[in-house]
């Protein structure tokens, strides 16, 4: 048998994928080379064990991005799975929760049995689930919340004074709180998971802390060390890297917190400081000795840290990263403790460089003897050293027992990692240089009065100059990437006193006088470009990650928006502008670091070197020229430096042109002159007009307005010289044109707002000799265009007429009878020699929704006549009515007298296209001269009721007016035409939306017209009032009826449907605000029924919705009329809502899947707004509640992910409902309703969940 022939869109779609020219793809016998392999080796050789795979942000832009998986991609893939997850942990906290509302809120009497029993169930579903692979980690989560519950239980026990017989009633806790750690490592050993025992050693950490109340410092320190010991001995018993990883974490996190605690309550746990400096000392080397052994242990296992950065598109980092990286945020909270003692805190730093420098050369498999001496003794030694020094506070040199500790630890890590440099991997060096970055923030103070301001400077800046030039030395773009950026992150966010913004505190106050924040920007700026210019060529790119799982990712990657050279651009005008404004940078110096980027870009084009989208660099600046030019003024100088950079960019671009002899060479270098001159023009507009509006902006000595005017009319000139080249226009006259317009005007402003009568007259000459150009070079270009359009035609039709007579010579026949039996043989020989004309016409034919008048000549098919005139006269009778309304003319009269004149124009105009057998233009499928005179009754309409004399909401005989005068302008659509099938719905609907118009626009703009939905019409005078609101009820019931005549014509006939969905649902939907009710209620009846009949969901949907709004505005006036008290809208809206759950539910159990989201969207929006409106916020949490368990388990029995995410949506937000009706203080029974239904909800979900997990993954 053959093999199937590939699909030739696949074939093609695999050689794009390919990257590169693979020459074993082809039938050849090819050897491959040896060393390839040996490449590939080393490669893998060169991975970092210790840091694993992280996804840096930095690549270069060349390498090839094969089918990874991007965060999107893998959010789509995996995303129910973790959804699954997350729903267990939200049940976890959801049953803490209302445990521990039962133990508080209830009486023990009650609690203490059903807290029980709840744990004991929970117990009892684990041990019958956890067998079952299905069902393991739901079984697993009942055990954990069991537990959750116990611990609970013997925390309320305590509370309700169980313990207080005992000596000592915190002791007495204390013992049953181990016990319950005993009995949860037992149930961890017996299941085999470390979930269960990771909560036991976290309670032990807890109760460490609690510890410190009964014992002091000294108890938490003796517990936090026995919690980390636990900690690290299961992870040793267990053999996993999940508990070994969370005790290193956990146990720097719970030093640093106490080391940070101003004897801090958090939920009734007081945490104890820890002031002692030696015992913090010697419990923070006891705890990196311990860690740093088990990161070196476990380095190469999974855990829980690198599966959820890997979840999250980070990458996948080695377990000692992780380790070390969470634990460092804990180590830095116990140095940020101690920042004002250097030597102490440097101490504290200097444990973690050495034993962790250590750790990580071991698992990067450095031999342990030749580290041994450098991270072992020699430290140890030291540290013992230290112990009785610091006891008896001995100084040797004036420096403190611990500064001298911290240099001979700092000394002994220099040593050991410059021996073994080639070891440390790119990611170690910028994560470290991050580091010690931060830790210079913190440790050297740098407030306005600090001496100290050089020594912070020129530190942060010494480690981001080695850094760059690692990137230079290693050609590393992680390295390069750090080194440009990190400065000026750096430098917004302490500097610009972000974290003050952020955070509403400074979390560390730094103020640098403008001397040193000026060297520190132009330093960063040298450390940019300086590494720009070297890797700008290799496109190092911060999108590389951006795989195109989506158009947008896709997008961002392919356009380099993200590119590290347009990154450093942004950041660095972004820092200046914010050190401009508020952070005292002087204004000469700002200035010229605002101009350096796009004059360096500018330049290094010019001098032949990189050139990539440099629009983007102009287009930043002119931004960021902007804001300063609103502030401190100086437009000039911006607009000088664009004009150079422009003028620089053009004449490169021209070079390169002529260089090159295929101008797709040149892509992604924007050496379109025209765009160029485009944007240089718009950005000097709008800093024209930004000075104009502000022209008291700050200035330097000697440089007011009118020289910063003056200044800006000589760049204004040069800008327009560049018309004087023919290139500018091409492609972009328009454009250009508009730019340059607007300058000139934006200048004359400014030119009178300084006052200088010789740049008014510059600029008129300007304006002239522009003009003039421009109108030469416009007239030129349109006339070359129109002959090219005409030549082109002619050509086609010349083509068609040759094929024409080419055919009729091969087959002998010439006359036209023949070529007519050709064209309409059905044998097959049919000549297609249709035309471009020819075929737009059958598309509009095919296309178009409208009636025509079929023309004596096929070939004039699409034309239409257009009464140009008769329009006019429309409009300007309507202007005419309006502007007597307005003055107060009789708005009824108004309203009949320009309905009549504009009914005999329209006439007027039927009259002279069926003389040319032509049909009217239409707008919406209706005449035009119809459509125009509806817009202008509902003009007269509007300007009758706004207008400037006294107007009574009881006087709607206008209403009559315009309802008459609007049916009969709307008639002449339909009167004497065929086709009526087509003309009576546009009719209807041309009608309806007139009446709309004028109702709802009225109201909006304040005229006294009848509110929808709040009308009674037995409420007024019988010519006034009632008399008008009858008619216009008649009128809707009248339309109604006849789209329904004509959809029951069109189904006896077996038509196709020609309104759709929309249409149908519009009309019965705007017929409600109209309507005192019979009409609305008719209309949406009647929409119902068509769409179930037409099977169309949204319509019976939007139909449904609307009901309520119908029967309120009936109730509304029939409740006084009868004295009978009908139910409101509340009611009737949460009964439409059971409702259309109950559909929903039947057309899961019945397969009727078409209805599904119809019913289950009109449920959302019936019920929500009713259970708010009847009864506050707690009802719509109910509400919530349980439209989320009926999306979800819908979702999950018809495997819909859509509806799954509907319920995770509602849920979401019916917890945040929930959250502010408790702090609102809701009743005690209303919370235990919602605890009650949403822990339902979630048992419900997570069971379902777990028994179909293989059917919803394959979903």
């Amino acid at each position: 048998m053959e093999d199937p022939q590939e699909d030739d869109l696949l074939r093609e779609r695999a050689f794009q994928r390919a990257g590169g020219l693979d020459l074993s793809g082809f039938a050849l016998s090819v050897e491959p080379e040896a060393g390839h392999d040996e490449h590939i080796e080393v490669q893998k050789a060169e991975a970092d064990a210790a840091v694993g795979d992280i996804h840096s942000p930095f690549g270069p832009s060349s390498e090839p991005n094969g089918p990874a998986e991007d965060v999107v991609t893998g959010l789509a893939v995996e995303g129910e799975r973790r959804l699954g997850q997350g729903l267990l942990v939200a049940m976890v906290v959801a049953y803490s929760a209302l445990a521990a509302y039962v133990g508080t809120a209830l009486p023990p009497s009650v609690a203490a049995p059903g807290l029980l029993m709840l744990g004991g169930a929970g117990l009892w579903l684990g041990e019958r689930w956890i067998p079952r692979p299905s069902m393991r980690l739901l079984g697993v989560t009942w055990v954990i919340i069991s537990m959750k519950i116990l611990y609970g239980f013997a925390l309320d026990a305590h509370h309700w004074g169980w313990f207080d017989a005992l000596p000592d009633a915190g002791l007495g806790l204390g013992v049953v709180l181990l016990g319950l750690v005993g009995l949860n490592v037992g149930l961890a050993q017996r299941h085999d998971d470390d979930a269960i025992a990771a909560q036991a050693t976290l309670i032990l950490l807890l109760v460490g802390s609690a510890a410190g109340g009964l014992y002091g410092e000294l108890g938490v320190v003796v517990m936090i060390a026995f919690g980390t010991l636990v900690l690290h001995g299961m992870a040793l018993l267990r053999g996993t890297g999940n508990l070994a990883s969370l005790g290193i974490a956990a146990s720097y996190l719970w030093v640093g917190v106490h080391a940070l605690s101003n004897d801090w309550m958090v939920l009734g746990l007081h945490l104890v400081p820890l002031e002692d400096d030696l015992l913090t000392f010697l419990l923070m080397a006891a705890i990196t000795g311990m860690n740093a052994v088990m990161a070196t242990r476990f380095a190469h296992h999974d855990n829980w840290f690198s599966a959820g950065l890997h979840a999250v598109g980070v990458g996948r980092p080695g377990l000692w990263a992780v380790s070390v990286g969470l634990g460092m945020v804990g180590a830095t909270l116990s140095v940020a403790a101690n920042r004002t003692e250097v030597g102490y805190a440097l101490a504290q730093v200097a444990l973690l460089l050495i034993a962790f420098s250590g750790s990580y050369l071991t698992v990067r498999k450095v031999p342990w003897p030749d580290l041994q001496l450098w991270v072992l003794w020699l430290p140890a030694v030291f540290t013992l050293a230290t112990i009785p020094l610091a006891a008896l506070e001995v100084e040797l040199a004036g420096l403190s027992v611990y500064a001298l500790h911290a240099g001979l630890m700092v000394a002994c890590t220099s040593v050991v990692v410059l021996q073994h440099e080639a070891s440390v991997s790119d990611h170690v060096l910028w994560v470290g240089s991050i580091a010690l970055v931060v830790l210079l923030t913190l440790l050297v103070p740098a407030a306005k009065e600090d001496a100290t301001q050089p020594l912070l400077v020129g530190g942060v800046l010494t480690v981001w100059t080695g850094l760059a030039w690692l990137a230079l030395r290693r050609d590393a773009p992680s390295l390069a990437g750090i080194a440009v950026l990190s400065p000026w992150i750096w430098a917004m966010l302490f500097v610009g006193d972000f974290d003050d913004r952020l955070l509403s505190s400074d979390v560390v106050a730094i103020e640098l006088n403008s001397p040193l924040l000026a060297f520190f920007l132009a330093g960063a700026m040298l450390i940019t470009y300086a590494v720009n210019l070297r890797l700008g060529d290799t496109g190092v790119n911060l999108g590389r990650n951006f795989t195109g799982g989506t158009e947008l990712s896709a997008r961002v990657r392919d356009a380099g928006s993200l590119d590290l050279w347009a990154a450093g651009t942004a950041m660095a005008l972004l820092t200046v502008v914010v050190a401009l404004l508020g952070e005292g940078l002087l204004l000469s110096v700002g200035l010229i670091l605002l101009v350096t980027p796009v004059v360096t870009e500018a330049m290094v084009a010019f001098l032949g070197g990189r050139r990539h989208h440099p629009r983007r660099t102009l287009s930043l600046t002119g931004i960021a020229a902007l804001m300063v030019t609103w502030n401190l003024g100086h437009a000039s100088v911006l607009s000088a430096a664009l004009l150079v950079s422009v003028a620089l960019l053009i004449i490169d671009g021209s070079r390169r042109r002529e260089r090159v002899k295929d101008l797709d060479e040149l892509a992604g270098m924007d050496v379109d002159e025209g765009g160029l001159h485009a944007l240089l023009l718009g950005l000097l507009m709008l800093l024209a007009m930004v000075r104009w509006l502000r022209p008291q902006g700050g200035s330097l000595a000697g440089f007011d307005l009118a020289m910063d005017a003056s200044v800006m009319g000589v760049i204004v000139a040069f800008g327009l010289a560049f018309f004087l080249r023919r290139e500018v226009l091409s492609g972009r006259l328009l454009t250009n044109v508009l730019c340059a317009l607007g300058l000139l005007v934006a200048m004359l402003l400014v030119s009178l707002e300084a006052e200088l009568l010789g740049l008014q007259i510059a600029l008129g000459g300007m304006f002239v000799v522009t003009g003039g150009w421009l109108s030469v070079q416009g007239e030129m270009k349109s006339a070359l265009q129109t002959t090219s359009r005409i030549e082109e035609r002619r050509e086609e039709q010349a083509a068609l007429e040759a094929r024409r007579s080419e055919f009729a010579e091969r087959v002998g026949q010439t006359d036209g009878t023949a070529m007519h039996r050709l064209d309409q043989s059905s044998e097959g020989s049919s000549l297609d020699v249709a035309s471009a004309a020819d075929l737009r016409r059958k598309a509009e034919r095919a296309t178009a929704r409208r009636p025509k008048v079929q023309p004596t000549d096929e070939t004039l098919d699409g034309i239409e006549h257009r009464p140009t005139v008769l329009m006019a006269f429309i409009g300007a009778t309507a202007l005419s009515g309006a502007v007597w309304s307005w003055l107060g003319g009789h708005h009824a009269l108004a309203l009949a007298g320009t309905a009549l004149l504009i009914t005999a124009f329209i006439g007027l105009a039927r009259w002279s296209a069926d003389r040319l057998s032509m049909p009217l233009p239409q707008v919406l499928g209706v005449d035009a001269p119809v459509a125009m005179g509806l817009a202008g009754l509902v003009l007269v309409e509007i300007t009758g009721r706004v207008g400037g004399f006294v107007v009574l909401l009881s006087d709607q005989l206008h209403l009559l007016a315009f309802v008459l005068g609007a049916l009969l302008v709307a008639s002449m659509h339909v009167l004497g035409r065929d086709q009526l099938g087509l003309r009576l719905p546009a009719f209807a609907d041309a009608l309806l939306w007139t009446l709309v118009a004028g109702r709802i626009v009225t109201l909006f703009v304040g005229g006294e017209v009848p509110v929808p939905l709040r009308v009674d019409p037995l409420g007024g005078e019988t010519l006034d009032w009632i008399l008008p609101l009858l008619v216009l009820e008649a009128v809707l019931l009248a339309l109604v009826a006849l789209h329904e005549w004509v959809e029951g014509m069109r189904r006896q006939r077996g038509l196709a449907d020609q309104r759709g969905a929309g249409g149908r649902a519009m009309t019965a939907l705007l017929v409600v605000p109209l309507s005192f009710g019979p009409a609305g209620i008719f209309a949406l009846l009647s929409g119902f029924r068509r769409g179930i009949m037409w099977r169309q969901p949204a319509v019976p949907l939007l139909t449904g919705v609307a009901v309520p709004a119908a029967w309120a505005s009936l109730v509304f006036w029939l409740d006084p009329t009868l004295s009978v008290a009908f139910p409101g809208v509340v009611p009737a809206a949460l009964l439409l809502g059971v409702v259309a759950l109950l559909t929903a539910a039947w057309t899961v159990f019945a397969e009727r899947p078409l209805w599904l989201a119809a019913t289950l969207q009109g449920g959302h929006v019936l019920l929500i707004p009713a259970a708010w409106s009847g009864y506050g916020l707690t009802g719509a949490v109910v509400a919530l509640l349980v439209l989320s368990g009926m999306s979800w388990i819908i979702g999950i029995l018809v495997l819909r992910r859509s509806w799954r995410v509907i319920g995770l949506a509602d849920l979401l937000a019916a917890w945040i409902g929930f959250g502010m009706a408790v702090i609102a203080g809701v009743p005690a029974n209303s919370v235990l309703i919602m605890l009650l239904i949403t822990v339902g909800l979630l048992s419900a979900v997570t069971w379902l969940t777990q028994r179909d997990a293989d059917a919803i993954a394959v979903d």
